[in-house]
């Protein structure tokens, strides 16, 4: 019975949920059109620092690992400072952007317990993330010798600017089908609040709810048609009980 109650409410109010669900998809639908692709790039950086023997090899030791890992939380403050990324505006012109704008695209991350630092960048196209990327990562090479008197920074990984990724932030149908999916539950939470604020009587269940007894009968709608139909009919019957009556008179 529960189960007849909802899909008539559902019924009654359709219109509401069947409206809800349009609105939230039309919603999706004029975010998607305001997309803007982002492609990401990245450049992998290695701080090491070789010490060299008496004979002129070079060899890591533990003490040098140890040494680099303090300087990574340094090296990148020293990536996104203004010192690099205004060489780098400067390297490539062609990007119209401001070295603080530069810094913003900078997202430095390196691996606990590794020397290895990762710069990456996300743009409107790969080629111009790919370019900020690589270029960061050789102004920083070039210039962290002045900076810290130490040269122990080398590429390990570049950005490759051939290639043609897929954008990071296209979640185009996934917006789409959770539009769906939330207007489905807006659309069913509204037509249940309308029906529990709604007290009045409008059909014979609601009868027996409010008075707990049964219906035995219900007057079906009737058109305004038949109404002047019947009215026509009843003014009718006077004439011709007169017309009985006069010739009752002449026989």
């Amino acid at each position: 019975m529960e189960l007849k109650e909802y899909l008539s409410v559902i019924k009654k109010r359709w219109w509401v949920l069947v409206l809800t669900v349009l609105l939230c998809f039309a919603a999706a639908i004029v975010y998607n059109m305001k997309y803007q692709p982002l492609y990401r790039a990245s450049v992998d950086l290695i701080v090491n620092e070789p010490s060299i023997t008496s004979t002129g090899q070079a060899q890591v030791d533990s003490s040098s690992i140890e040494a680099n890992l303090k300087l990574i939380n340094t090296y990148k403050k020293i990536i996104t400072s203004d010192s690099i990324t205004k060489l780098v505006v400067e390297r490539h012109p062609e990007l119209n952007l401001t070295s603080t704008q530069v810094g913003d695209k900078l997202m430095i991350d390196s691996t606990q317990n590794t020397q290895v630092i990762n710069v990456s960048v996300e743009a409107p196209s790969y080629e111009t993330a790919a370019t900020i990327a690589n270029s960061t990562g050789n102004v920083f090479i070039s210039q962290i010798p002045e900076i810290m008197q130490v040269s122990n920074v080398s590429v390990l990984n570049a950005a490759d600017p051939n290639r043609s990724p897929e954008p990071v932030n296209d979640h185009r149908q996934m917006l789409i089908i959770l539009g769906l999916v939330v207007g489905l539950m807006l659309g069913f939470g509204i037509v249940f609040l309308l029906e529990y604020l709604d007290d009045s009587v409008k059909t014979e269940f609601d009868v027996e709810n409010a008075l707990g007894l049964p219906v035995l009968a219900k007057v079906e709608r009737i058109a305004k048609s038949d109404l002047k139909n019947q009215q026509a009919n009843y003014s009718g019957q006077p004439e011709e009980t007169s017309v009985l009556r006069t010739a009752n008179e002449q026989r």
